[in-house]
């Protein structure tokens, strides 16, 4: 939710439409989802709102469409590929000469917003290691950090992705 608030902000509605799926389409103010060649269903939100519902259950954006269902698009949660991941990534030699084989870790593992506790979870560390080290990146611009709740959630910064990953 985060992810997609600052994809919002800093790159307009249509930019997280079209986040939602590998087949969404944004043109002229319409949304097209790819369910299947046969069926074509459609449905006005003008006026309406839009429901966006993450889920772990589908593999692409699905959309009910009908006169009495709000207008609703359930889409695949970023980071359910590390869901039941069992190691953590291993980082690149050069990426741990830089910041240490552990923040290093922390980084890859930052492919979408995580608390310290989800973090420690998969990289099979302590929380404490895991805020210490989010402390540094954080100081640094690596990662930013948001309130969700009572929890606090970290991301990489768009410096941290260019770092975690320079071949993109």
């Amino acid at each position: 939710m985060v992810w997609r608030a600052r994809l919002l902000a800093r790159e307009g509605a249509a930019a997280v439409l079209t986040s939602l799926d590998r087949t969404a389409q944004w043109r002229g103010g319409e949304l097209t989802l790819f369910v299947h060649r046969d069926l074509e269903l459609g449905a006005a939100v003008e006026g309406r709102g839009l429901w966006l519902v993450p889920t772990l259950f589908a593999q692409h954006a699905i959309s009910p469409v009908g006169p009495d269902e709000p207008p609703t698009i359930a889409y695949p949660a970023r980071g359910v590929g590390t869901l039941w991941e069992s190691r953590p990534p291993r980082p690149p030699g050069a990426l741990a000469s830089l910041v240490g084989a552990p923040k290093a870790a922390l980084l890859l593992a930052l492919d979408g917003p995580a608390s310290t506790t989800e973090l420690a979870r998969r990289l099979s560390v302590t929380p404490s290691a895991v805020s210490h080290h989010l402390a540094v990146l954080y100081r640094t611009g690596l990662v930013s950090r948001a309130r969700a709740g009572r929890v606090v959630l970290y991301a990489r910064t768009g410096v941290g992705d260019a770092v975690a990953h320079p071949e993109d």
